[in-house]
């Protein structure tokens, strides 16, 4: 299965979203912001990240972005995980370059479909 990096503010969604993913045979990594989750994508070269939008330090659309710069990881599926669920959020996440955008709460059902889209 795909090894999965989930940057999220909010411990318990984030640890909920881990378990998840793991019942579901993923290898997930956790981060609580962007700063983390960019050195966790950097060290772990993960299949999929997973993050939510907004957070202290780095959020993430400027995670995105960073990741852009970096010819190694910018190919890397990005899920943007948000409360915002407004168009303009949805057009800001896309035209950074992620791959899909949810909002919160999360489904995982829906979730985990469109992972395995990105993980076959």
């Amino acid at each position: 299965m795909a090894k999965i990096v989930v940057v999220e503010d909010e411990e318990e969604l984030r640890q909920l979203i881990v378990e998840e993913l793991e019942d579901a045979g993923h290898q997930a990594l956790e981060a609580g912001d962007g700063v983390d989750g960019l050195s966790t994508i950097m060290a772990e070269n993960p299949d999929l990240i997973i993050s939510d939008v907004g957070m202290p330090r780095m959020d993430g659309f400027q995670l995105k972005q960073k990741l852009q710069e970096l010819p190694n990881h910018s190919p890397t599926p990005f899920l943007f995980l948000s409360a915002l669920a407004f168009q303009q959020a949805v057009e800001r996440g896309m035209s950074v370059g992620a791959d899909e955008f949810m909002t919160k709460p999360v489904d995982f059902e829906d979730l985990l479909s469109r992972i395995e889209t990105y993980s076959t």
